[in-house]
């Protein structure tokens, strides 16, 4: 078998490259494609001869599935039974990227979706316009190929096409993870490390709710980024990448508010700046995205649910009594109820491991 080696440089032939390599594919024929990780091999996955042809070549059980390869996220979920909200997180965070995730079918059956980032391979994944069955391009017992070197010595006549392209940038396989309603686990680690999927899994859209949005929530909200940060060692930039969306907001609040002076004096002193602050009311919609909603007082909570009749359980005082409301109250009022606050957020935190 003469092997056909098509390029995936920038040029006036790429689409038309990744078009007969899509067509060999949907005619029974196996590819060799890049992704970011590395080079991988691939068939139509409604093809009985092709899977069968492709497990050969790998030397794999033919009962050993493989791993759905598509051009989006869309197209990868329609095989795949309902979402959990943990996948659809890692979904939003890693897709496209270097991660399989294996869930579970409407037949009850585990599926392994992947949504590779190379550009030039979701081309040629959107162009097969069918599932694709993939697998790494390596001979059994070998390291997946990297660059052409390898995959040339590796399949060079056993393939009827190679989409040609650099090295790949990972140059180390997806992490995959299982994952259903119940629970996760991280099968393979790749760049992806068990720390960030664990730390994605475990975000939370949290929201902070007092009366004006420019004293007690905004400090709430500032606290717990702090301490968050600090138990994740990470910057509080960083927390939003990690899957965490932390706000606050005030039931009577208008737009674009400042905090109040006593406020950003009291942060300063924890080293938070709140001088850029802007008020803002409670909306449905931040009420229905919210997994937690905290509320700093009795009459808060009870607003809450006439607002929004549906967010039942996730509403919750932030400390048992409430916090004591310091407006019009010197600068230890508000020290006094920044230590309430804090005190309380530390204790959601406990709760949040």
């Amino acid at each position: 078998m003469d092997t056909l080696y098509l390029s995936t440089q920038p040029g006036e032939s790429l689409h038309g490259n990744l078009r007969q390599a899509a067509g060999i594919l949907r005619a029974g024929g196996l590819v060799v494609f890049p992704t970011e990780t590395v080079y991988g091999i691939g068939a139509d996955a409604g093809n009985p001869q092709a899977l069968e042809r492709l497990a050969r070549l790998k030397n794999r059980s033919q009962k050993q599935p493989f791993t759905y390869h598509f051009a989006d996220p869309a197209s990868a979920t329609s095989l795949a039974g309902p979402i959990s909200p943990g996948a659809r997180r890692l979904m939003n965070r890693y897709w496209p990227g270097p991660l399989t995730l294996i869930l579970n079918s409407d037949d009850g059956e585990s599926v392994g979706l992947r949504v590779p980032s190379h550009e030039a391979c979701r081309e040629f994944l959107r162009l097969c316009d069918v599932p694709v069955a993939g697998t790494s391009a390596n001979p059994h017992g070998e390291e997946p190929a990297v660059e052409m070197d390898q995959v040339r010595a590796y399949f060079d006549g056993q393939v009827e096409a190679v989409l040609e392209a650099e090295p790949t940038v990972l140059r180390q396989a997806s992490t995959i993870v299982r994952i259903d309603a119940e629970a996760y686990e991280v099968l393979r680690q790749g760049i992806i490390s068990h720390e960030m999927i664990h730390q994605t899994l475990m975000g939370r859209n949290i929201l902070f709710v007092c009366t004006g949005n420019t004293c007690r929530s905004p400090m709430a909200e500032a606290l717990f980024k702090k301490h968050l940060a600090a138990r994740l060692e990470v910057p509080v930039d960083d927390l939003k990448e990690l899957g965490y969306v932390i706000g606050s907001a005030g039931i009577f609040a208008t737009f674009g508010g400042a905090a109040s002076d006593n406020a950003v004096a009291v942060m300063a002193q924890e080293g938070i700046d709140l001088g850029n602050h802007h008020s803002r009311p409670l909306l449905t919609e931040s009420v229905e995205a919210a997994d937690r909603i905290y509320a700093m007082s009795p009459s808060h909570t009870q607003l809450l649910h006439q607002l929004s009749p549906d967010s039942g359980s996730k509403v919750e005082l932030l400390n048992e009594k409430g916090v004591s409301d310091p407006i019009g109250g010197d600068f230890d009022a508000y020290q006094k109820c920044a230590t309430e606050i804090e005190t309380a957020v530390k204790v959601i935190l406990e709760r949040l491991d």
